[in-house]
């Protein structure tokens, strides 16, 4: 009999990241693969972006609406409750074999925790890593804890997900799909890209900016930090600006961009496809925000980051990410920095910490044995300790 395994998709940017995998499980025969979608797919604030999903040539076994609002903490709530009632109801009404998520957003933390009622193992993408200005935090580490199966982006990540007490036999690290991705996927070249999204003739930066939501401070005191920075480079280049997540004031970063790049006349997108988005940050001069591509993505291609603020704090980063403090001069310096004759000399040679060989294939092969023998005569999951010599 068939496995019957479903990944569960809420946003452009998991979605992303994991397209080839979910390509190759449902050209599986030997497998009944479902793609289940829901939150900001499904929202036409940020983009409707399950048509990309069915033009990719995906089919969607179902379509599960949330009803988003980022005005506060408490509408996040809402949208989390909503989201396990009806994950609750879903695994009530259809059986898997096993479920597969990634990351830390918290509709996943309401999708796991229904799987993990319903006694539906859970392989998890992106464990073990720190995000210490979000509260993608604390979310990740939970989700590790409902999960039977684990596959981390780097050896430090699989470090931390077993001292969460996960038996090292369940822990791989087989490196990060997004860092291979834009190395195998087929991107539009610069000129076709050009005519996707408009000319590209002057050198440009991505910005892609979300909030902070373990803080106190305004959103929009940082997002006004980073423009008024960026105002001292609008003369010599362009800028084009990637729509937020669905976080905590995410509608107030929104705005506050939407009047920005009509008054300089740049160019907002609210959501692009993978491909776009990687071909993008290729032709571009750099990456400045607080995204995890900047981290994860951008160094593939041996394109610079300015990451800004404590949202990444905390993750394994290479060499051509910059850190700095939400202060506008420091911004500045930090683009200087990366345009310099030095820092371009040395980027080539500056690797992607995330990178591994065949990582796309080597999660295929882990998930198809854990589907083939892992879930034979499953018992319940003990905690796996280790004996620590820790003098107070």
């Amino acid at each position: 009999m068939k496995k019957k395994i479903a990944y569960i998709t809420g946003s452009r940017a998991e979605y992303g990241i994991v397209k080839r995998l979910l390509a190759k499980l449902q050209a599986d025969e030997t497998l009944e693969f479902s793609l289940i979608v829901t939150a900001m797919h499904l929202a036409p604030q940020y983009g409707n972006t399950v048509k990309i999903i069915e033009k990719d040539g995906f089919h969607i076994a179902a379509k599960i609406p949330l009803t988003l609002n980022s005005q506060n903490n408490q509408t996040i709530i809402y949208s989390m409750a909503e989201c396990l009632d009806a994950f609750g109801t879903h695994f009530q009404q259809n059986h898997y074999d096993a479920i597969m998520v990634l990351g830390d957003r918290y509709e996943m933390m309401a999708v796991a925790t229904a799987a993990a009622m319903h006694n539906i193992p859970i392989i998890h993408l992106h464990g073990g890593e720190q995000t210490l200005g979000n509260y993608d935090e604390f979310i990740r580490h939970c989700i590790t804890k409902m999960s039977r199966l684990h596959l981390t982006a780097t050896e430090e990540y699989r470090n931390r997900v077993i001292q969460l007490g996960e038996h090292p036999d369940t822990v791989y690290n087989i490196g990060s799909l997004g860092a291979e991705n834009g190395l195998c996927l087929r991107l539009p070249e610069k000129q076709e890209l050009a005519q996707t999204i408009g000319l590209l003739d002057k050198p440009y930066f991505m910005v892609v900016f979300h909030p902070e939501t373990l803080n106190h401070y305004s959103v929009i005191d940082q997002v006004n930090t980073l423009l008024e920075a960026l105002d001292n480079f609008k003369a010599d280049y362009d800028f084009i600006f990637i729509g937020s997540n669905s976080d905590t004031h995410s509608d107030k970063i929104f705005l506050r961009i939407q009047e920005y790049t009509q008054e300089n006349q740049f160019r907002f997108f609210t959501s692009v496809t993978p491909e776009n988005y990687l071909a993008l940050i290729k032709y571009s001069q750099g990456i400045i925000g607080n995204s995890s591509s900047g981290l994860l993505e951008a160094p593939s291609f041996h394109v610079g980051t300015i990451n800004i603020g404590n949202r990444q704090q905390g993750r394994v980063r290479g060499e051509s990410v910059i850190d700095v403090p939400i202060n506008t001069s420091s911004i500045i310096f930090a683009i200087n920095q990366l345009l310099s004759a030095d820092f371009q000399l040395r980027l080539p040679e500056m690797s992607n910490p995330y990178y591994q060989n065949n990582t796309m294939e080597q999660s295929y092969q882990v998930i198809k044995q854990f589907l083939d023998d892992g879930l034979k005569n499953i018992e319940p999951k003990s905690f796996f300790d280790i004996i620590f010599d820790i003098i107070f």
